[in-house]
């Protein structure tokens, strides 16, 4: 680790690394970022070197989807073993990237189980093993203490959308499941996730072998199931009240035995198309009328739900933008290494507006040494 006094920006930043692994497994996102934080004001800026997506083997992507249902001296076998392929993948790519040891790396793991109902999350990937492999400071399990104090422990990327992505009226995640950001009507910052998106799309295309509907397209070649639809539409979820988050077991218990059911008697592209009705009307509810949306995640790269999503909010002037594909595909790791980056300067990374938690944390484990070196 460099030497210098980081508790103050450095004059070339702070560099960071983020790695996001999604509830889709599709891969492990890694970002190589410089974060600069005004000395006066305290506004943060920063500047992506590099990123990149890396892929899972087959054999670990295949533990990582059934590791809901392991025993605990196996999940804590994946703990380890997703930790040592990782650092092993990200030693390499720096390499031959040509990116420099970072000051801190935040990484948030993979979700298995997170019920802030019941007071736990739990996200894999041992910091420490991280630590020892890559030797420099890591900062893992950056839910915990917000659960701990009350909170739901997500979303946690709306502190960023708010810091560091302000121009946009609203961020939209197009993940695994869908989330939304934006400033209530007194300059609060909210967030909640609104239902599923990408983990119920490529469940559905799963029962015939595919990963995902590549663009949408064969939902694009069915018809909506009304009755599913509705079914879907009127799961208690969505008529909580913020703050609200959604694990994969929620969706394996309240969303896809009628997804299963269905496609014992229709035909599955129009499970498929009811699926994105479904994502799109969850989306759209919500979304306040002439915002400007930032979207990103992996299904903003779907036109098919885009397509849905405009059609659903025509009579609302809401404008969607779409970045460039590092920003679609590295946001969500560009912010967790900013999360990161924040617990190990000591400073609060998570949003009790946003999260519903006690009071404002600075939340993660840290293995290695503090900006000071200690």
């Amino acid at each position: 680790m460099r030497s210098e006094d980081n508790s103050r920006c450095p004059l070339d930043g702070w560099h960071a690394l983020g790695l996001m692994s999604g509830t889709s497994v599709d891969g492990l996102d890694v970002a190589s970022v410089q974060f600069f934080q005004d000395a006066q004001t305290k506004a943060w800026s920063f500047t992506m070197n590099a990123f990149m997506t890396l892929p899972y083997p087959e054999a670990l992507r295949g533990q990582l989807w059934h590791a809901m249902t392991f025993g605990a001296e196996d999940l804590m076998r994946l703990d380890t073993a997703w930790a040592q392929w990782t650092g092993k993948k990200i030693e390499t790519w720096m390499k031959s990237a040509g990116v420099p040891p970072p000051h801190v790396v935040g990484s948030h793991g993979h979700t298995v189980f997170h019920r802030p109902d019941e007071g736990w999350t739990c996200q894999i990937g041992h910091g420490a093993v991280l630590h020892a492999l890559l030797g420099v400071p890591v900062v893992s399990d950056l839910r915990s203490l917000d659960v701990a104090m009350g909170g739901q422990g997500a979303p946690l990327v709306p502190l960023a959308d708010q810091m560091l992505f302000g121009d946009w009226d609203v961020a939209l995640n197009l993940g695994g499941f869908a989330n939304l950001s934006m400033d209530n009507a007194t300059g609060t910052r909210v967030a909640w996730d609104v239902g599923p998106a990408n983990l119920l799309l490529n469940r559905v295309v799963q029962t015939v072998g595919l990963d995902m509907d590549r663009d949408g397209a064969m939902a694009a070649e069915g018809s909506v199931l009304p009755h599913l639809l509705e079914t879907w539409q009127s799961l208690s979820f969505h008529s909580q009240a913020a703050p609200k988050s959604l694990g994969r077991e929620w969706l394996e218990k309240e969303v896809w035995p009628h997804a299963e059911h269905a496609l014992q008697g229709h035909a599955l592209n129009d499970v498929l198309a009811t699926a994105v009705a479904y994502a799109s009307w969850a989306v759209a509810r919500d979304v306040p009328s002439g915002s400007r949306i930032l979207v990103t995640g992996g299904g903003a790269c779907n036109p098919t739900l885009l397509a849905a999503m405009r059609q659903a909010t025509l009579d609302r002037d809401v404008t969607w933008h779409v970045p460039e594909d590092a920003w679609v595909h590295g946001k969500e790791a560009l912010v967790f290494a900013w999360l990161g980056l924040l617990r190990w300067l000591g400073q609060p990374n998570a949003l009790p507006s946003v999260t519903g938690a006690r009071l404002a944390t600075s939340g993660g484990a840290l293995w290695g040494s503090g900006p000071r070196g200690n």
